[in-house]
């Protein structure tokens, strides 16, 4: 067993159990991508080769080899798609080789399925309450966090200090429908990839899901999360407050403003091995219509038009860092800059500074009467930023037009999420049933 794990970043009373054995396999994107094509394991991450080899299974090393070429394979293009692979296979392994004691290729069909009753509901010592990293840097080698665990019970932030509430909720956890999809749909791709490449003699998951008693077919639909009207006026005044006080919260305030009113994603405004946000990316047309170049999901750029509206919170925000006026195509300083070193943010570091000011909306609510409405902005994450700008927009504006601003690939996606007409319709017929004979 790998000696190299270091304390916990995080010490709370939802500590996760020490009876959990396993470790991370795969480190971050940025990290994974240093390795060398023919590189089994870094030599920063000693940790990991310790564990692997520690396994008692013949065929780990094996196993551990083609998983990292198929994570080389499908993931160096996006960070997004190598996380999602990175998470569903580590899984896979680790219980492939700690619990069933097989190779990923010994694996028979009723194997696959006792592995679907485990991700269905999980060892309580294999869930934590929180997303930690998996490595952390000490002395110059990155060592296993001892915090993280491959499942994570998503616990409202008003309740993560209740440690009987999380006790509950693990022992009560069930995957997902969304997570149970994204499991099949990774596994499939995985054993395909297996199978092209020899190692691997057939692939049983789509048999597997066919019969899988845990999947179901949905037809319902779900509410899209955002803020209401009354939250995001409490956000944008308090943050402008913050902003007041404090110059170098002009950058809070100018982050949530490009999330909310130009529906970005916050991986859109973040810094990453193929793309780094900057200033050069507002322009103006022949027309003087201003816009803002974007590097979203599924590697696709798009351009989002920048309304009048915006234009001052850009422009306070270059002048706290002595840039004027509206920006120069040819201009490369970071979007989001940080206070302290180089280059631009990671989502991450976004993540923490609209929390910020979430948490501060939260108060001046509580303050002023607002205990409802501030106990569901408590749930709130930056995503809902996004949702909250395109749902105000959406009545205001042709949908050809939000489908292209939002980076979708077709405006059935975005009446499916924003709009949901042909629900409004059958509420509308649905409520002129009656109980009485006509």
């Amino acid at each position: 067993m790998a000696n190299t794990k270091t304390t916990p970043a995080k010490t709370s009373a939802n500590k996760p159990s020490t009876n959990f054995v396993a470790e991370p396999l795969f480190d971050s994107h940025r990290y994974f991508q240093q390795l060398h094509k023919n590189q089994l394991f870094s030599d920063d991450n000693p940790s990991v080769e310790l564990f692997v080899r520690s396994v008692p299974v013949d065929d780990a090393i094996d196993d551990y080899k083609y998983t990292k070429e198929f994570l080389q394979s499908k993931g160096r293009r996006n960070e997004a798609t190598y996380n999602l692979f990175r998470g569903e296979t580590e899984k896979f392994l680790l219980w492939s080789w700690l619990i069933a004691k097989k190779s990923v290729v010994q694996l028979k069909r009723r194997d696959l399925e006792s592995y679907i009753d485990f991700i269905h509901k999980p060892p309580v010592d294999w869930i934590s309450d929180n997303v930690y990293r998996r490595f952390d840097n000490r002395n110059g080698v990155r060592s296993t966090n001892d915090s993280w665990r491959p499942f994570t019970i998503k616990i409202p932030k008003s309740q993560r200090n209740d440690d009987i509430d999380f006790k509950k909720k693990k022992q009560n956890y069930q995957c997902s429908q969304d997570a149970l999809k994204a499991t099949f749909s990774t596994l499939n791709v995985y054993y395909d990839y297996l199978v092209t490449e020899d190692y691997a003699f057939g692939n049983a998951i789509a048999s597997v899901k066919k019969d899988c008693p845990y999947v179901i077919k949905n037809s319902s639909f779900t509410e899209v999360k955002r803020l209401s009207s009354l939250q995001w006026d409490f956000i944008l005044e308090s943050t402008i407050k913050m902003a007041s006080e404090n110059v170098d919260h002009e950058r809070t305030l100018f982050i949530i403003a490009c999330l909310k009113t130009l529906y970005l994603r916050v991986s859109e405004l973040s810094e990453r091995n193929n793309w780094v946000p900057v200033m050069g990316h507002f322009w103006q047309d022949s027309d003087k219509n201003h816009w803002f170049k974007v590097f979203g999901k599924g590697a696709k750029q798009r351009d989002v038009t920048v309304p009048d509206s915006f234009l001052p919170y850009l422009e306070r925000y270059r002048a706290t860092r002595g840039l004027s006026g509206y920006p120069l195509s040819s201009e490369t300083d970071p979007l989001v800059h940080k206070l302290k070193g180089s280059g631009g943010m990671t989502s991450r570091q976004l993540r923490r500074i609209v929390q910020q000011a979430f948490d501060n909306a939260y108060n001046d609510m509580i303050r002023n009467g607002f205990k409802e409405e501030a106990q569901t902005l408590k749930e709130a994450t930056t995503h809902w930023l996004r949702h909250t700008g395109a749902s105000m927009d959406i009545d205001s504006r042709p949908l050809k037009h939000m489908a292209d601003e939002l980076g979708h690939a077709s405006m059935g996606t975005t009446d499916r999420v924003y709009v949901q007409s042909d629900h409004q319709e059958r509420a509308k017929s649905g409520k002129k049933r009656v109980i009485e004979s006509k």
